[in-house]
């Protein structure tokens, strides 16, 4: 195998020698039979997982380049993060913690490149109002295109403190095969449940919520839950590899079967954004998206365009019981009347191929005493199925989580065309039977822990194809289900 393939920087770049990539600084590498570098332990990868999965491992080793190049360890806690957020094929969010012995230096620089090439940088604030969170926001990128980055402190470029690495998604108008992952009810201790997903060569994730529990109105303890969610050694190896997209359940919206009513509900919103870095959070006051983490905003709604996904993150937690609904004035709201004029409105104007509707809480009846489901709000789920039906909108599919139950469903041409329902959870170890009842749509479910959702679009074959196959943490795959855009379309459209 011919090695040498090198990403040139000022002081570090990127190496592929024998099929193992590695960070070299001032052009020296330190490899031994233990395939350990730069004093930083790693899995040994190479063939199928290549340089992305090693480049991952960065976001947990989080080692230090001093300013003459000299490798150092960082201790353990020094930063949260990094965490790719959202990506587009322009742009990218780039989000940071560090820990309290660097937050003396307010201001951070993220350097982004293409190989060898600086192709944008960004400097920006620690605001110690927002817990010393920072975002980067990276513009001048290009579709389908690998970048790799480092953030230091402003005015220190060689003293690289973190680095990652994303890939842009394709181009909407392209062909293009795609891979997200999608998982709910997770746990606050380590799991190679994140690894799976990384060897699944997911491309990105979506927390679908209860990612992390927080269940507190204390702020304090709000930050500390998302922090220690983050600091986890193999998600951190994940976020700081791949673009993360992030919704709330109950839990993180801070109460178990929480509505819009709960009056801690702002404390949740806050640690949320402060700890995501979604494109957008819900709405400010006039009803635009707000982009802004911080602000008076309301919700958390947002979305994101993949290749041939668009994800569609529906907020029922925030405006739900606090206003009558769209659907029917006598009946209490789930998402509000801006959310749904954004909803709907999103949706006439996507041209995805295969676009997801998914939020936290599963889109039926979970059969207890709780009332945070679609069933619940029914008025306003059916609202949106006939307006999905009478709009002509194809390629819709619902994802859910919640129930530490995994299931697949299918409604059958509720909206001109088989309605499919995806739901998975849990991501830790604890299912329960009672929740896994019996449906007569019901085609799939099981019983199984540490398991998420990887969904996969295809656009180069024909008809374009959307798989959703259940994965557990040891690789085992539970059940799938195929299906592609002839099927996901209005007859006579």
């Amino acid at each position: 195998m011919r090695s040498g393939r090198l990403w040139e920087t000022d002081r570090w770049h990127w190496e592929t020698r024998c099929g193992v990539s590695v960070l070299v600084t001032r052009g020296t590498i330190e490899m031994d039979g233990r395939s350990q570098w730069m004093q930083a332990k790693t899995e040994n990868v190479s063939g199928a997982l290549g340089r992305r999965t090693l480049m991952a491992g960065v976001g947990v080793s989080a080692f230090a380049l001093g300013a003459g190049g000299e490798a150092a360890s960082v201790s353990e806690g020094e930063f949260t993060g990094p965490l790719v957020g959202h990506v587009d094929t322009r742009s990218a969010r780039v989000w940071l913690r560090p820990g309290e012995k660097l937050q003396k230096v307010r201001s951070w620089t993220c350097e982004v490149k293409r190989g060898s090439e600086v192709v944008t940088r960004a400097e920006a604030r620690l605001d110690a109002d927002h817990d010393y969170t920072v975002v980067f926001e990276m513009g001048g990128l290009t579709a389908a295109t690998e970048y790799h980055f480092g953030i230091s402190p402003s005015g220190n470029p060689g003293r690289v403190r973190a680095v990652g690495e994303f890939r842009t998604p394709p181009a909407s108008d392209k062909a293009a095969r795609v891979t997200l992952g999608v998982g709910s009810c997770a746990p606050s201790k380590p799991s190679h449940v994140w690894t799976r997903i990384v060897q699944e060569e997911c491309q990105g994730f979506v927390f679908l919520g209860d990612t992390p529990y927080v269940d507190s109105t204390d702020l304090a303890v709000a930050r500390q839950r998302h922090r220690t969610f983050l600091e986890q050694p193999e998600i951190a190896k994940m976020i700081a590899s791949r673009p993360c997209w992030g919704t709330w359940d109950d839990h993180d919206f801070g109460l178990n079967d929480g509505h819009g009513d709960f009056q801690g509900k702002h404390v949740g919103r806050l640690a949320f954004t402060e700890y995501r870095a979604n494109a957008s959070f819900g709405q400010d006051p006039s009803g635009r998206p707000q982009a802004e983490r911080f602000g008076p905003g309301r919700g958390i709604h947002t979305s994101f365009r993949w290749g041939p996904i668009e994800m569609f993150l529906i907020d029922p937690r925030w405006f739900s019981r606090t206003e009558a609904s769209w659907a029917d004035p006598a009946r209490p709201g789930c998402i509000g009347k801006a959310q749904w004029e954004w909803l709907r409105a999103s949706l006439k104007a996507s041209r995805a191929p295969f676009k997801a509707l998914a939020t936290g809480m599963i889109w039926d009846d979970k059969k207890n005493s709780e009332k945070d489901d679609w069933h619940t709000y029914a008025h306003e789920r059916d609202a949106i199925f006939d307006f999905i039906r009478d709009e002509r909108i194809d390629g819709c599919f619902l994802v859910g989580g919640d129930i530490h139950v995994s299931r697949a469903l299918n409604y059958g041409p509720r909206c001109g065309y088989d309605l499919w329902q995806f739901i998975v959870s849990p991501l830790h170890d604890s299912t329960i039977p009672s929740l896994d009842v019996p449906h007569p749509n019901l085609v799939h479910h099981a019983l199984e822990p540490h398991v998420f959702l990887k969904l996969v679009a295809d656009t180069t074959v024909q008809p374009a194809s959307l798989t959703a196959t259940w994965i557990n943490r040891d690789g085992k795959r539970i059940f799938q289900v195929e299906t592609n855009v002839d099927e996901l379309a209005a007859s006579g459209g």
